[in-house]
């Protein structure tokens, strides 16, 4: 994900149904890659805030807020923060007019 707000690439690491209900399209929260968790945001919000850019190849298995920051610290996600990355430049590149245009 891009969150223009802050210019930042995030990766989701979590979604959840219990702030809509059950029937509602699920919320997300996300980690920036400069570590800071920005925590939830509604199916809403992510709509109006968050840029998706396309997988990352990251499986994680949330468990809580202190284990998040330990794996981020330990780098586990550096390789998939590398690849939002990546996607980024690419999207952004494919949106920019070829000069002359």
């Amino acid at each position: 994900m891009f969150y223009a707000r802050e210019q930042a690439l995030g990766l989701i690491y979590e979604t959840y149904t219990f702030v809509d209900g059950p029937s509602a399209r699920p919320g997300v929260s996300l980690l920036l890659s400069d570590g800071r968790d920005l925590g939830g945001f509604s199916a809403q919000e992510a709509d109006r805030f968050l840029q998706p850019l396309g997988a990352t190849g990251l499986t994680y298995q949330f468990v809580s807020v202190g284990q998040l920051a330990a794996d981020y610290r330990r780098g586990l996600f550096g390789e998939a923060f590398h690849c939002a990355q990546v996607l980024h430049i690419a999207q952004t590149l494919a949106s920019t007019p070829a000069r002359g245009e």
